[in-house]
């Protein structure tokens, strides 16, 4: 079995047994459930995860940089996306660009956090919804976007998705997973092999003191790791504080 991460120019394969050797000290059950999609579901034909891989987000402490996250194949430590922009600001919103710098969406924040929290759109448009991203129930939203893998068809709705995110956390770790039509498609959780301390004992949506951790993101065959991306930034932005962690 390997690892492919796909990019926009070449593609790497690499063997994925010294990765969950790695990965050892996380719980079995954070892959468990991912599976190949019968139809590959996306809105990024160019990132579209050719087998199951395991990717990492890390975020950048100085509030000052450009490039706030990065995100990198867990195999080599290879870039696949940066994201920039900040959280915060007059105009808050992010960019995500592919491993060779150019933009591929961008999220902006919306006065309706607590119903429509981002609006995600092409640069350069201000028109078109790339993906609708609205809050579900507590714990729970909702992405709806036109699957760009799907055969071209008269009737658009034919091929509108809905991906369901929810809060997945344990007392050891905070994560969300990301279904599809009941298939698990994405499981995103702090790192615990990547952080050298986890916040333990916290009150369930207390992210004051929380400072900002790695995490660790598994994408199933056939998922876009973009959208993959743009879930676990959202996790990262709300369940995190931005504060550095304290100097030791």
């Amino acid at each position: 079995m390997w690892i492919i991460a796909r990019g926009p120019t070449s593609y790497h394969p690499q063997p994925t047994m010294s990765v969950y050797a790695a990965f050892s000290a996380a719980p079995v059950s954070v892959n468990k459930g991912l599976k190949k999609l019968s139809q590959p579901i996306g809105i990024r034909p160019d990132q579209i995860a050719e087998e199951q891989i395991l990717l990492y987000l890390k975020p950048l402490y100085d509030h000052r940089a450009p490039n706030e996250y990065t995100i990198r194949r867990y195999w080599d430590d290879s870039d696949i996306f940066t994201i920039t922009g900040h959280k915060y600001g007059d105009t808050p919103a992010r960019e995500f660009r592919d491993a060779s710098g150019l933009p591929m969406f961008q999220s902006r924040a919306t006065s309706l956090a607590w119903k429509r929290p981002l609006r995600v759109r092409l640069p350069g448009n201000e028109e078109t919804e790339l993906v609708d991203f609205r809050i579900v129930a507590n714990g729970v939203f909702k992405l709806s976007f036109r699957n760009a893998m799907a055969p071209e068809v008269e009737e658009k709705s034919y091929n509108r998705i809905d991906i369901e995110v929810r809060d997945m956390d344990t007392a050891a770790w905070s994560g969300c997973s990301a279904t599809v039509r009941g298939q698990k498609v994405l499981d995103v959780r702090e790192s615990i092999s990547m952080n050298k301390t986890l916040p333990k004992g916290r009150a369930k949506g207390d992210i004051s003191l929380m400072p900002r951790q790695i995490l660790e993101i598994s994408v199933a065959e056939g998922f876009d790791m973009s959208l993959a991306a743009l879930i676990a930034v959202q996790m990262a932005d709300t369940r995190f504080s931005t504060a550095p962690p304290p100097r030791r």
